[in-house]
């Protein structure tokens, strides 16, 4: 009998490595992505469940929950992040966390959501409540698109954060963050001050020619931001005016360097993207500045201007 055991227990090993059984198709497939804003860099991983004709997912009514779940399954859903970021207005310390959501008792509904410094925790075993644990009430949309693998992913980000969303089914819970900007968008009254007025500007070509003048207004506004409107752009192909870029709310960043500025786009009064490489140069003379030049990362001239007033 020991002989038959030993043969079927080899003949099993001959037909079943371990990168077979990995190689193997999930309930619950893993999943992970990365995400950096403004140098702060995001990492989650989790496993995604899949609605399987269950309905309804949460209330009285639904499948049988464990009272404090990871929105994931298998293991523990992680999000890392290696600077401090505020959560739903919550400050939390870099580092590496378990995600759990606390489920109310008689509604069955998501409660609250908690960051728990364990990350190895297999989700049958949520966590007690603890002191080194963050707590952070949340609020469940039930009209949200269908999704029939539970999904996690930043659905907007800016400059000073974004929306991690969580969506399952017709569920959708969504997480203001916050990250520490790397660039400050303010620039001093008496450094703008040089800059402000009309500029008559012209676009450098591939071959170094000068597109007809437009114009850019800089203004600064009480929030301490400098503005450049611009009116009268050309379109590269020459069809007309280019609606896009005279529409354009252009944020110029204060640089180290006196009188260096990063464009930036802003959208809804709030700085979406910088135009990474580009630098704007004003040459102040006698405390105003009569001309303007934008390079590029190879320093290389696409942009010159000229005050006119």
């Amino acid at each position: 009998m020991r002989a038959v055991l030993v043969a079927i227990v080899a003949g099993l090993a001959l037909v079943s490595s371990p990168s077979d059984v990995d190689a193997q198709i999930r309930a619950s497939e893993p999943s992970s992505f990365t995400q950096a804003i403004d140098g702060t860099e995001f990492r989650m991983e989790y496993f995604r469940p899949r609605v399987r004709g269950r309905s309804p997912l949460f209330g009285p009514d639904a499948v049988v929950w464990e009272h404090t779940w990871t929105p994931g399954a298998n293991w523990a859903t992680k999000l890392a992040f290696q600077k401090d970021i505020e959560f739903e207005g919550v400050e939390i310390p870099a580092g590496v966390y378990s995600l759990w959501i606390e489920l109310d008792g008689e509604s069955w509904l998501p409660k609250e959501i908690f960051f728990e410094p364990d990350t190895l925790i297999f989700h049958t075993m949520g966590p007690a409540r603890a002191d080194d644990q963050i707590w952070i009430p949340v609020t469940m949309e039930d009209d949200a698109p269908f999704r029939e693998l539970l999904t996690w992913d930043f659905e907007d980000i800016s400059s000073t954060g974004g929306v991690l969303a969580l969506r399952w089914g017709t569920h959708r819970i969504a997480f203001d963050i916050e990250v520490e900007p790397s660039l400050s968008v303010v620039t001093e009254a008496e450094a703008a001050a040089p800059l402000l007025g009309m500029w008559e500007v012209q676009f450098v070509g591939p071959g170094g020619e000068m597109s007809p003048p437009a114009s850019m207004r800089v203004f600064h506004t009480d929030d301490g931001v400098v503005h450049a409107d611009w009116e009268g752009v050309p379109a590269r192909d020459g069809s007309g005016p280019d609606a896009w870029f005279n529409s354009l709310d252009m944020w110029l960043i204060p640089l180290p360097s006196d009188g260096f500025f990063l464009p930036g786009e802003a959208y809804d009064n709030e700085l979406r993207e910088t135009w990474a490489g580009y630098t704007m140069e004003f040459d102040p003379v006698a405390g105003t500045s009569t001309a303007m030049e934008v390079r590029d990362e190879f320093d290389a001239l696409v942009m010159k201007g000229r005050r006119v007033r």
